[in-house]
Formats: structure tokens, C-alpha cells, sequence
């Protein structure tokens, strides 16, 4: 490696760099000659199996060309040109010579790299955005002359790439002056916000309210990623449709960008609000079925109320934006309110503190165990993360957890981050020759479900750490499986076949429909802590526990009962057959050290009963 050159993970400038990125439009587009013809090129001049235009975004390394490699993306974790980003140039002769990439994933496993050189691609304003790259398994050396060769291709290709971005800036201007949104038809922000300008004039004359409401596709990009663009436009135009639909009551809609919508709707009195726009989100959450795929989009939204929250269109839109930063106020809706604004400060430090919380170890794990019903035994342990910040105090999971999950890099790094830790803490769990495995528990957000490498990151962090992967259970949500079942379907028997288990967690408060749940090979199913509250009272909720052990069990899967804090409740649901249960009755989250001293007390009770 050259003594010029460190070694770095990413850009400080990151969102300025993302939002270049993804600016350009060119992520998840198909092949193209005017670039595959210098990938071509470059391979046969220098003589290499690998050659490669890598553009990285939060989560992966995706390549717009590529020669030697049939995948079209790969992780962060394999990326050598993640760590070219903070210069122009990177050329490693010997990685197993270098102190730094010796121990890399992509060295020591396939495609175990040891020659690499890439030139950084930057876009039209400068942020580096990805790398024109070289790379062989064997070491080799590169001269001065061939060393301004690849530079040179690199200008091309990046100056091929700034084309690109003029294209896409002519279609905006061209989009501009008819002010509709190419993809959908609707009118664009500028447009939309004169419409809601004229709305709310008539409203003041008429003396009724306007709710705006400000809508946002959460999953577009992971729908982008597994089934194309195509596939993701036809979902965009699926959702104009339905928001400029007869029967839907909406006065205006608008495409403000590339995941987000925006509406008016009319109001007679502010009691009315959940009542109309309530049907309008559920049917906007409806499934979509495109070739075969059938996609749910995941929609959130934030509303404003003319004239209590403002009374021109850019303080009614910005605070419809503003309140999806707050808390759910009603089944994917967030309300604006002036706390809002203070939740949306809040929120906004906690998204800046917690990346370099993850990074500097700053998280603390805690671990609440799962009892069989019949109290005979410990089956494992919930891993949960606790955070306590200098600036922001004890920040909950369920401030922090929900803002990271909408955050691809910080969810990555929350989700490394959880399954390292609990890695380590699984082996120091006493275990005799003959007992059953203690499984540990760890929370899997959809957006790293759907990554690449799923699979191969998860084994190699267990190998790593010399855990056995029947000790881990991943725990999944029923959302986080509806981007694409099928495609959830293959990775959970990946998984599966490894004997990872899989625990549909906080069932029956999500989408749940039993043509989607038997066709998941989950172990085990938690019921959510709502339906155990009103046990063992409530003859309904009785009944409908009943029914979920029930169908479970129809379906070969154990039920677990969860946020249990009565014993009365420990009797019924061990009396209608729930297998395991979990809850404050038995343990609050604890430190590693005091879960051990629960266990070993738990183990010591059950060991006397048999007596």
C-alpha cells in the first residue's frame, strides 16, 4: 500500500455523499454498453479476472459494470472500495502484506483477494460516490505508466457518469415546466403546493378544515433492490392511482419526490380526522401484485390541520414532514402538534449521537429470559440494547430502536452491533454436555433481512466467534417479511437449514393473514404483549390466545407469550398451551452478569423440583 495512503471507512461528509449518489438515479439500473465497453477494456490492458465501476451506498457495493463477477452487488464487509473513498487513488500490490486487509473478509474467503487498485469516481459536485477498479488473486505490481492508465479510464467512466446526471437534470427541467412527475402523472411539489394554496382559500370561505397529509414510502428502496426499478415505478404508479381514485375523497395529490407523496383532504370538524383518513391509508397499504411478486408497500404518515397548524401551503407541508419525526399517533399516522417540533429536535440528535454510539461500544446489551410455561426449565434470552447518552440521558429502545430502523446505516450498525455482542456473551453461558441449547435472541429490522450476504454475514459472525448456530435465534416481525415473501421464504430456510431458529415476533399487531404465516418456516411465534394484558379477565381475549396457540401449534411452531406480569396470567396461558413465556413476572432486561445469576438460580430451583 502506498505510504501516502490510510486506510478509512467513509466519507464524514455521508449524507451529502448519499444524496449525490442517489441524485444521479443510476443505482439498480441495468447493464449498459457505454459503460461495459471500458470494464472490458480495462480487464483485457492490465490483464486481471476482476474489473469493476463499484458505486457504494450505505449498505452495499453495487456495480453498474462488471467483468469476472456474476453478482450484481455485495456487502459493505467484502468491499475494498469502501475504504478508497477518501482518496482518489488506493492500490494495495499484497493485501496479505498489508497490516490493514491481511484480516479482511475478502482476503481470508472468496474471492480472496490480493492485488487490488481503484480510482475513485466522484460526482458532479465532488463527493466521492464509488470506484473504477481492478482486482486478482495473485499479488502483483502496477507501473507509473499503467497506474495514469487507470486513472484515465477512471476519468472517462466518471465523466460518462456526470452525462448521466446531466440526462436526469434535463428530464427535471422538462418535468419542471410541464410540473408533473414524469413516473406517476401527478403534480410535483411546486404544482401540488399551488393547488393547496387555492384549497385553502376556498376552506376560509366555506369555514371547513384541510388535512395535509405527507406520505411516505418506507420500503420503496428495498422494493427498488430485490425486484428492479420497473417493479418499483409500476408500485409508484399503483399508489398514484389509488390516491387519485374516485371513491377515495382526496381533493389534491402530488409525487414530492422519488418516496414521497403528499394529499389534501377536507375536514368538517378535527374529530373527523382518524375516521376519513383512516380508510385512505389502509387502502394505500393494501397488497400490490406485479408479475407474480405480490408487494405490500409500508407507508407512514404525517399530517397537518389547516389552519391550527398554519395556513399556507409551506408551513402545512413542512409540518406534515415534521410530524412523521414524532411518535405514532394512530396506526401508521403521525399527528403534528408543537410538541412535535421538540420530539423532531430529540429525534434528530438521537439519529446523530447513535452512529457513534455503535462504533465506540457506547450500547449496552441486557437479556430477559424465555421460561417454559411449566417453569422446568430456561430456553434462552431475548437480547435487548439499552442506551445511555452524555448529552441526551437514558435514551429508550423505543425512541432510538424505530429511528435507526429507518436509517439504513445505522440500522446495519445496530443489527453488526447486536449480533457481535450477544456472539460474545453466548460463550461464557454455562452449558452441560447433554443440555439443550440456550438460544439467544436477537431482533432482525427489514431492511438488513433483505440484504445480501444475509445469510453468509450471519454464519460467519457465529464462526468467528465459535458459537454454534443452534444457540441463535432470530427474531423477525410480521412487516419486515411482506417486502417480498417469497424472497423471505428462501432466506428463512437458509437459515433454518443451518439450525438458526426463527421467532415471528410481536404476532397479531402487524399484517396477519394465515395464507402469508404457513408458508413461513418459523420455530416459534410470540404473541404480543397486548392480547396477554387483558388476561385472564377477558373472555374474548381468552378466546382469541386460545385460537393463535391453537393454529401454531396446527402449524408445528411453539407459541410464546410475551410481556407476562401476573402470575394469573402464567396459569392460564400454561393452561391453554403455551409453550414458553417471557416477562417482568420472571425478569426485567438485565446485565449479562445478573441474567447468569438468574439462570443458575432458575436451574437450581429446577433442579430441586426434580428431586
Amino acid at each position: 500500500m502506498d505510504d501516502n495512503t490510510s486506510h478509512c471507512t467513509l466519507n464524514t461528509d455521508e449524507r451529502a455523499r448519499l444524496a449525490e449518489l442517489r441524485a444521479l438515479d443510476i443505482l439498480d439500473t441495468p447493464p449498459e454498453e457505454r459503460f461495459d465497453r471500458y470494464t472490458r477494456l480495462v480487464s483485457q490492458i492490465f490483464n486481471v479476472p476482476t474489473a469493476l465501476i463499484s458505486l457504494i451506498d450505505e449498505n452495499r457495493q453495487w456495480f453498474k459494470s462488471s467483468v469476472g463477477l456474476e453478482a450484481c452487488e455485495t456487502s459493505l464487509e467484502l468491499s475494498f472500495c469502501v475504504h478508497a473513498l477518501a482518496h482518489d487513488y488506493l492500490e494495495i500490490p499484497d493485501a496479505l502484506e498489508d497490516d490493514f486487509f491481511r484480516t479482511h473478509k475478502a482476503v481470508v474467503s472468496a474471492p480472496h483477494i490480493r492485488f487490488y487498485a481503484g480510482v475513485v469516481l466522484r460526482g458532479p459536485t465532488g463527493h466521492p460516490i464509488g470506484t473504477l477498479c481492478i482486482s486478482d488473486t495473485t499479488p502483483r505490481e502496477i507501473t507509473f505508466v499503467e497506474r495514469s492508465w487507470l486513472m484515465t479510464f477512471g476519468s472517462i467512466v466518471e465523466e460518462q457518469i456526470h452525462l448521466c446526471a446531466e440526462l436526469v437534470n434535463v428530464r427535471h427541467q422538462v418535468s419542471r415546466v410541464t410540473q408533473r412527475d414524469a413516473r406517476t402523472g401527478l403534480p410535483d411539489e411546486t404544482l401540488f403546493g399551488d393547488t393547496l394554496d387555492n384549497l385553502i382559500r376556498l376552506a376560509d370561505t366555506e369555514a371547513h378544515y384541510l388535512a395535509v397529509l405527507h406520505l411516505c414510502v418506507n420500503n420503496l428502496d428495498e422494493i427498488s433492490r430485490i425486484h428492479g426499478r420497473g417493479n418499483r415505478d409500476a408500485v409508484l404508479q399503483c399508489l398514484a392511482d389509488r390516491l387519485t381514485a374516485p371513491d377515495i375523497k382526496i381533493l389534491a395529490a402530488g409525487h414530492m419526490n422519488h418516496d414521497r407523496f403528499a394529499a389534501v383532504i377536507s375536514l368538517f370538524a378535527v374529530r373527523d380526522l382518524f375516521s376519513v383518513v383512516t380508510p385512505i391509508v389502509n387502502k394505500l397499504n393494501m397488497p400490490i401484485d406485479i408479475e407474480g411478486h405480490t408487494l405490500r408497500p409500508d407507508i407512514d404518515v404525517g399530517i397537518s390541520v389547516s389552519p391550527d397548524d398554519g395556513a399556507n401551503p409551506d408551513d402545512l407541508l413542512e409540518r406534515a414532514r415534521a410530524a412523521l419525526k414524532g411518535p405514532r399517533t394512530h396506526e401508521g399516522m403521525h399527528v403534528f402538534t408543537h410538541r412535535t417540533e421538540a420530539s423532531a429536535e430529540r429525534r434528530h440528535w438521537i439519529e446523530q449521537r447513535l452512529e457513534p454510539a455503535l462504533l465506540n461500544g457506547k450500547l449496552a446489551q441486557h437479556y430477559q429470559p424465555i421460561v417454559l410455561a411449566d417453569g422446568s426449565g430456561v430456553i434462552g434470552f431475548e437480547a435487548l440494547a439499552r442506551w445511555q447518552d452524555k448529552k441526551l440521558g437514558n435514551v429508550s429502545p423505543e425512541e432510538f430502536v424505530p429511528i435507526a430502523e429507518k436509517n439504513p446505516l445505522l440500522s446495519r450498525l445496530l443489527t453488526e452491533w447486536s449480533l457481535r455482542v450477544v456472539c460474545e456473551k453466548a460463550t461464557d453461558w454455562p452449558l452441560k454436555p447433554g443440555d439443550p441449547p440456550l438460544r439467544m435472541a436477537i431482533n432482525i429490522p427489514a431492511n438488513q433481512f433483505y440484504q445480501p450476504n444475509f445469510v453468509e454475514h450471519i454464519l460467519q459472525t457465529l464462526e468467528e466467534h465459535d458459537l454454534a448456530p443452534e444457540r441463535l435465534t432470530l427474531e423477525l416481525t410480521e412487516e419486515s417479511l411482506l417486502t417480498d415473501i417469497d424472497q423471505a421464504v428462501q432466506t428463512m430456510r437458509r437459515l433454518r437449514d443451518h439450525d438458526i431458529a426463527l421467532a415471528l415476533d410481536d404476532f397479531g399487531t402487524g399484517y396477519s393473514s394465515l395464507s402469508y404465516l404457513k408458508r413461513l418456516p418459523i420455530n416459534a411465534l410470540k404473541i404480543d404483549k397486548s392480547f396477554i394484558d387483558d388476561l385472564p379477565h377477558d373472555r374474548a381475549a381468552v378466546g382469541l390466545v386460545k385460537g393463535i396457540i391453537g393454529i401454531a401449534h396446527g402449524l408445528g411452531m411453539k407459541v410464546v407469550g410475551e410481556g407476562v406480569e401476573h402470575q394469573a396470567q402464567h396459569e392460564l396461558l400454561h393452561q391453554l398451551g403455551c409453550d414458553a413465556l417471557q416477562g417482568y413476572l420472571f425478569s426485567r432486561p438485565v446485565e449479562a452478569d445478573k441474567a447468569l445469576a438468574f439462570l443458575a438460580t432458575w436451574l437450581g430451583h429446577a433442579g430441586a423440583g426434580a428431586r
